[in-house]
């Protein structure tokens, strides 16, 4: 049976077909790096702890409440992200019976805008036992981290409208022609924008739930003025996750993260009490293995951590500043993955107060980080309370 196509359903199918072009497009730009974000929170981990004298052995436990205030999405030049400019060839072969060509004219399609912020708060609970038998004249310490988390998104993306250029100039084509192009130019138009409106709805949205638990073991000796540790964290995709939305506590993926870090007392009167007098300088370092999200088939690109961080120390309180980088080192791959590999860098800086509490081996730590300097990252300040127990 022959079927008849007419040029109003020829035209339909055509433009259905560019509207999944700029819907692929939108989100691509809009979702690049699994959210402008990496396993790695980005602010310093440093705290009171870094003072500590005594490693006491035995168990432990956090409870680390985190305040983040999401309020700017950067690219790769660390200005605004925004939605990438659309040069979108109109189909009017068909619907002008061949009379135009398809492509001869194009829909130009200026920078869409990008409006976002996400009010996040997490709640880690963390708890681990150190070992009291020796290990190369160090202990070693197991922990488990399990984040509670809350995010609340805006997020509104939108193109505007855009202009038809082509040989020769619309306007000098007959009455039914000039129509014909400005009937397909406004149903592609209609269309760049639905998408646009999709992937607002798509991230636009607020999210409760258990994050990814994090597994770790770390070996760490004290000896007079310094302290090192090595280790490594395993964070399993075991938090809510769900490829439809944009926001989600879990990550869908997991990580492994190789760590190496040490603190050093300059006082030369120092010694091995629970809280250590004067200046503690100290530095760490982090490489991050990303594995492939199952759901989406992306994979964010490895990465390496690095921070530094000084503690000056009055009897119970402590006074301290951290710095630490982010660095991508490898590129995102996967269907969705921009071509450039959208590499993420951020920097953080801030300080923090820890006070040791009259409690034999408990301490609080309050924090605060700003980011700057960042590439293809969602900028961040926090503000975290932490409070540290061992028994």
């Amino acid at each position: 049976m022959n079927h008849r196509t007419t040029p109003g359903t020829a035209m339909g199918a055509i433009l259905t077909s560019t509207a999944c072009a700029a819907l692929a497009v939108v989100s691509a730009n809009a979702l690049a790096g699994e959210g402008y974000k990496l396993r790695q929170a980005p602010m310093s981990i440093f705290g009171g702890e870094m003072a500590a004298g005594l490693d006491n052995t035995g168990p432990f436990g956090t409870v680390m409440v985190t305040q983040s205030n999401l309020y700017k999405l950067t690219d790769a030049n660390g200005n605004n992200a925004s939605l990438a400019p659309r040069t979108i060839p109109l189909p009017t072969g068909k619907p002008t019976g061949g009379a135009i060509p398809n492509g001869q004219y194009t829909l130009n399609v200026p920078a869409g805008t990008i409006d976002f912020n996400e009010k996040r708060t997490t709640v880690n609970l963390i708890g681990g036992y150190m070992t009291e038998t020796d290990f190369s004249g160090g202990h070693i310490a197991f922990m488990a981290n399990l984040p509670l988390i809350t995010a609340n998104r805006h997020f509104d993306a939108s193109y505007p409208a855009g202009t038809v250029s082509g040989s020769p100039p619309v306007s000098s084509l007959s009455p039914p022609l000039q129509g014909a192009v400005g009937a397909i130019a406004a149903a592609v138009n209609g269309q760049v924008q639905a998408a646009a409106a999709a992937q607002t709805a798509f991230q636009n949205q607020s999210v409760t739930g258990v994050g990814d638990l994090d597994l770790s073991a770390t070996w760490i000796r004290h000896q007079d003025r310094t302290k090192l540790a090595a280790g490594a964290i395993l964070s399993l995709p075991t938090g809510k996750y769900d490829p439809t939305r944009g926001p989600n506590p879990g990550f869908g993926y997991g990580t492994l993260r190789l760590t190496a870090a040490a603190t050093h007392n300059l006082a030369p009167e120092h010694a091995d009490t629970n809280w250590d007098t004067g200046v503690t300088l100290g530095g760490r370092v982090m490489f991050g293995m990303n594995a492939t999200n199952k759901d989406t088939q992306y994979k964010s690109g490895n990465f390496v951590y690095l921070e530094g961080g000084a503690i000056k120390v009055w009897g119970n309180w402590g006074l301290g500043l951290n710095l630490s980088a982010t660095y991508q080192v490898t590129d995102d791959t996967g269907p969705t993955a921009p071509s450039d590999g959208f590499r993420y860098t951020n920097y953080a800086v801030g300080p923090f107060l820890a006070y040791k509490l009259p409690l034999k081996d408990a301490g609080i730590n309050l924090s605060f980080s700003q980011n700057f300097g960042g590439r293809n990252a969602a900028m961040t300040q926090n503000l975290q309370a932490r409070l540290i127990r061992a028994w």
